[in-house]
Order: structure tokens, then C-alpha cells, then sequence
């Protein structure tokens, strides 16, 4: 069914047109209905996978570019939703640059939604000259420079008309290199805990984890500035009083981590998996969840995916991440870099069932609350609405 047959439907179905307010939300939705948006993402994310037929469901005609061999998209290309494979190699790439703007030239559209920095600097480029409105995304922060040409064809761009900023952290700090505030807007990346399901505790056998372990998860691609040999010097003054493991989930890219884990203690105690698509399912069979990033982190969807299974989070107090947890409420806060610190953290929730139950059901409640999938398809309706208004 079309998007716009649907919406009708929808509408009368649901208000019958019998009184003002029906009839206000069929004009409202009917404007809707009639925005052509097209979304230019790369390989995505969970978020992005579930946001884009959910704008479609909401009415809004939607034509997707992305890379359709990413796992997230799965699921979305079997639908038969509208979608054409795009890959750009950089953030000029000149053949993808002629894709867009023969994409854009065929159809009517109303809103350009790039969703990566490269994807926003090849939109700008094709979409000049047109009357269109061209959104970006910002996830992280620390790394953009004013004087950098390619920050400037990008997020610092003025061509771009709204910036999504996933944390108020991030807002801030665009803020702080001088965009208007009128062109950003605080949008989460909303999760839906009905997306994931724990494994069951058994399945931490496959990386030589003890039944009776107390399981620390910590999910990135470990560089030097996520911290993690400070987790593991945590657990390393901890380990003769606490049955403590890691488990290490994604690629692992810092060299400090292999020198530390030629010490025996810890060559024992930490478990690598490299790089997995089923991480959120591990992390529900784990006790707790620590993200020890040093600096620069926008916001942390590991955080967000073990707050869905009721998993508590320790993070350290950097950029966005201390928006999604209630310092001792929902979770705990550590300043970064402070081993010492995340070791008593870690030591309060091991020996504390009842606690790290009732931080986990707090930090569900949160997340259902404040960083759901509906508030970001809602705000980024209101977006849109707001755009072409």
C-alpha cells in the first residue's frame, strides 16, 4: 500500500474525522504525507535500520542510498523496501557525488538526510543549486577543527540547514565552534528493548568463561581513547578477592591491551570475541556493563543496548555518556582514567546482587523513559515538519 493510502486509512480509522481534533491531526498528517525525503546513510546503524520504514509507515515517501551489504539493512532489503546500493570511498568521491544528483534530479524531493559526516559532504556537493533542506549528523566531538576544509564541507558546513547532534554534549560542543543553535537539534539514538534478547548465561562457555564468574562486558573497537587498559588495571587489583572476568567484545586495535594481557592474572581473567554482531545478546548474559572511555564520546550505544536488558553501566564522565546514566541510581559514574575509582565501583556491584538488579531495572525504566526508538521517530518528524513548514 501506498504511504499516503495508509495514512488515510490510518486516520480515519483511528479519529473518524468526527470532531477538531481529528481533523487537525488528518491535516497535519496529510502535510506529512505529502514530504519526499531521501536518506543517504553508509553502513548504519540498529537505529537507522529500524527508523527508515518507520518514517515510512508515518506517511512520509522515503527513497534510501546505503551500503546494502551491511547486516543492519538485512532485514530492511528483504521487505522490499525502497533502497539502492551506495558506497562513497571518500568525502569527495566524485562518482558517488553523480549518483546523488541524478537521484535527486529524478525525484521531487523535499529533505536531504545524510547520516554520516562523508555522506553529507558528497550531498552538499550534488544537491547545489536546489531547492532542498540537507540535514547531517554529529556522534561524536574533539575531532572537528575550523580551519579543516573537510569539517567545513561537512558538519561546519553553512549549507547544511539542521545538524542531528546525538547528545546534548555534542550540541555544545558544535556550539562551541561557532553553528547557530537554531541549526542543531538534540535527537538520541532511540533503541527499542522489544530489539534484543540476553543469551543465555552458557553461552559465555564459547570464550572460556567460568559459570561462576562475576562477568564484566565492555563492547567497542578497543583504540587507545576508549580506555580499556584502564578497565583491565581495575580488574587486575581486584583479582585476588573477586571472581572478576571481561569480556571483551569487538575489534582490537590498541597495543597496550596485548602488553597487558601478557600478565598471567589478567591473560586468565580477560575473554576477546572480536568483532560480533549479536554483542547487545552478550551483554545481557554478563552481570555488568563498563565503558571506560578517556575523552571525545558523543554518546555510547553499548550503554543504551545493556540499559535494554537491565544490565547496570559503569562509564567514565565524558561528553554524552553521562546523560544516559543516574549516577547511582541507574548506574555508576567514574572520573576517566581513574582506575582506583572503577575498581571500587566494580567492587560495589559484585558483591551486591540486590544493587545490581535494582540499578538494572532503574536503567530499563530510564531508557523506555528518555532514549526511546518512538522519541526519536517522533523529534525527527518534527524535524522534517519544522523544515518545510
Amino acid at each position: 500500500m501506498e504511504p499516503s493510502a495508509w495514512c488515510h486509512r490510518f486516520l480515519f480509522n483511528r479519529f473518524h474525522l468526527d470532531g477538531t481534533s481529528g481533523i487537525r491531526d488528518y491535516i497535519r498528517l496529510e502535510k506529512q504525507t505529502r514530504m519526499n525525503v531521501l536518506l543517504v546513510a553508509g553502513v548504519g546503524e540498529r537505529p537507522e535500520a529500524h527508523l527508515f520504514p518507520e518514517l515510512a509507515a508515518r506517511g512520509i515517501k522515503v527513497n534510501l542510498l546505503c551500503d546494502t551489504t551491511s547486516p543492519y539493512f538485512d532485514d530492511l532489503k528483504k521487505t522490499g523496501f525502497p533502497m539502492t546500493h551506495f558506497v562513497m570511498k571518500a568525502r569527495i568521491d566524485l562518482a558517488a557525488i553523480r549518483v546523488l544528483r541524478r537521484t535527486l534530479r529524478a525525484g521531487s524531493y523535499d529533505i536531504l538526510h545524510a547520516f554520516n559526516s562523508r555522506a553529507l559532504s558528497n550531498s552538499l556537493i550534488a544537491s547545489v543549486g536546489m531547492n532542498i533542506k540537507r540535514i547531517g549528523f554529529c556522534g561524536t566531538m574533539g575531532h572537528l577543527k575550523r580551519w579543516d576544509p573537510s569539517a567545513r564541507m561537512a558538519v561546519l558546513s553553512p549549507f547544511a540547514d539542521r545538524i542531528v547532534c546525538v547528545s546534548k554534549a555534542v550540541k555544545s560542543y558544535l556550539q562551541g565552534l561557532g553553528i547557530p543553535e537554531s541549526r542543531l537539534v538534540n535527537i538520541y539514538a532511540g533503541h527499542d528493548p522489544s530489539w534484543f534478547t540476553a543469551a543465555p548465561r552458557t553461552a559465555l562457555r564459547e570464550f572460556g568463561v567460568p559459570d561462576n564468574a562475576i562477568v564484566i562486558a565492555c563492547a567497542a573497537r578497543a583504540r587507545p581513547i576508549k580506555g580499556v587498559p584502564i578497565l583491565l588495571e581495575a580488574v587486575r587489583r581486584l583479582a585476588t578477592e573477586l571472581p572478576i572476568h571481561v569480556l571483551l567484545i569487538g575489534q582490537n586495535d590498541d597495543d597496550e591491551v596485548e602488553k597487558l594481557l601478557g600478565n598471567s592474572i589478567l591473560r586468565e581473567r580477560v575473554h576477546l570475541t572480536g568483532f560480533r554482531m549479536d554483542a547487545p545478546a552478550l551483554i545481557g548474559a554478563c552481570d555488568l556493563f563498563v565503558m571506560p572511555t578517556l575523552r571525545n564520546e558523543g554518546l555510547s550505544k553499548a550503554v543504551a543496548e545493556a540499559m535494554c536488558m537491565s544490565v547496570p553501566s559503569i562509564i567514565s564522565a565524558v561528553g554524552g555518556m553521562v546523560e544516559l546514566v543516574d549516577d547511582g541510581i541507574s548506574g555508576m559514574i567514574v572520573p576517566p582514567g581513574d582506575a582506583a575509582g572503577l575498581a571500587n565501583a566494580i567492587k560495589k556491584y559484585a558483591m551486591d546482587l540486590p544493587l545490581r538488579k535494582q540499578h538494572g531495572a532503574v536503567a530499563l525504566k530510564r531508557l523506555v523513559e528518555s532514549f526511546s526508538f518512538s522519541q526519536m521517530t517522533d523529534q525527527t518528524i518534527a524535524m522534517y515538519q519544522s523544515l518545510v513548514a
